[in-house]
């Protein structure tokens, strides 16, 4: 029986939670035993999922910011536990020193796996960029494999010398291909539940924060609803920026048509119910939400910050954020076929769900065996 802690610094309903569910709902468990690891833990619609797949939750002191104490309750964890395996899913460079502890408590192997390419906006952003400099630069040896979601993810974690000593494996974010098949009938259901039968819905899937950058959204909406009063916005998820965005909308007088949805189980259903799906990114390690709105058949609208391994479509237009929203709104407009079945690009660029948890129980989880 192998043991293998999954960390990441919070748990939520983001990126790298789905794609944990996303992998490790679909593992063989057998002769496995999977924890998940976070400085916090919060509400997440992955939670149930994992915890009934057999998964445990273990959190530390509640905080990311009480850095000390959580590193010395992790060590105190891996102790306990004995992990073989320490799969780090990071989004900035600080989060590397739990390789660092790892090694000093004989876990053999230790996956640094990058998930973001920036840090976000705020007062306190240029002391933490030296933080993650300098964190990167003094705990990317403690690694013994190197995985990142795209090339510009790579190299925003790891060190330039240690990605031209030994490299990284791409890791996608995979998805299930077929669950994401569009469905005529549950389109309808959810329009009408909705209500928006008769509406141009413009979807959007992601947290609210800054990264996401809703905010672009909200201006194209406005442009959208002069040329058709039947336009509405669909963002589905929650986050730290949701009261400025009610904000946003009330003062562009757009508030009655946007949908705050929250976070759902079914994104599928939601795509489902779009017509058009629009990702204005200002920083991205990957975007899963692109690759499902593609397989649910969408025509998508990104901006030029998506990592180019997501670009396996030309149903994804890509628009610089320095155009305007009305060239935004034009590419959303744009005549194009729906629902497009993209199965066939999806699974053969490797974003199937099923591929990638194989190659990650084989080749990462498998390796570990303490001695």
């Amino acid at each position: 029986m192998r043991r293998v802690c999954c960390f990441c610094e919070r748990w939520e309903s983001g990126g790298i939670e789905s794609f944990l569910c996303n992998v490790l709902t679909r593992m063989d468990m057998t002769d496995l035993e999977v924890d998940i690891v976070a400085s916090s833990i919060g509400e997440s619609v992955f939670t149930d999922a994992l915890r009934q797949h057999g998964v445990r939750f273990f959190e530390l002191s509640s905080d990311q910011r009480n850095v000390a104490e959580n590193h010395q309750r992790f060590r105190e964890l891996v102790r306990e536990r004995q992990y073989d395996v320490l799969h780090l899913n990071a989004f900035q460079g600080l989060s590397l020193a739990y390789l660092k502890i790892a090694e000093q408590e004989g876990v053999p192997v230790r996956i640094a796996h990058s998930h973001n390419t920036a840090l976000r906006k705020s007062a306190t952003r240029p002391v933490k960029q030296l933080i993650h400099v300098w964190a990167r630069n003094r705990y990317t040896k403690y690694a013994t494999a190197l995985w990142a979601c795209s090339k510009n993810a790579a190299k925003f974690l790891f060190t330039k010398r240690e990605l031209q000593k030994r490299g990284y494996t791409f890791i996608p974010n995979g998805i299930d291909v077929e669950r994401f098949r569009f469905n005529p009938a549950i389109r309808e259901q959810v329009r009408a539940e909705l209500g928006v039968e008769d509406k141009f819905v413009i979807g959007h899937i992601g947290r609210l924060c800054y990264q996401k950058n809703q905010t672009f959204l909200l201006n194209v909406l406005a442009e959208a609803v002069k040329r058709n009063p039947s336009a509405v916005l669909l963002l589905v998820g929650d986050g730290e920026d949701k009261p400025a965005l009610m904000q946003k909308a009330e003062s562009l007088d757009v508030l009655d048509k946007v949908i705050f949805y929250g976070t759902t189980t079914t994104p599928e259903h939601l795509l489902w119910a779009m017509d058009a799906f629009a990702f204005p990114s200002l920083f991205e390690g990957f975007g899963i939400a692109v690759i499902e709105a593609l397989a649910a058949g969408l025509p998508v609208v990104c901006s030029e910050n998506v990592p180019e391994e997501v670009l396996i479509s030309p149903q994804i237009r890509i628009v610089s954020l320095a155009d305007s929203g009305t060239a935004w709104l034009e590419a959303i407009l744009k005549k194009s076929e729906h629902f497009l079945s993209n199965s066939d690009a999806v699974r053969g660029a490797g974003f199937e769900t099923c591929a990638v948890s194989r190659f990650i129980l084989e080749r990462g989880y498998d390796q570990g065996v303490r001695q």
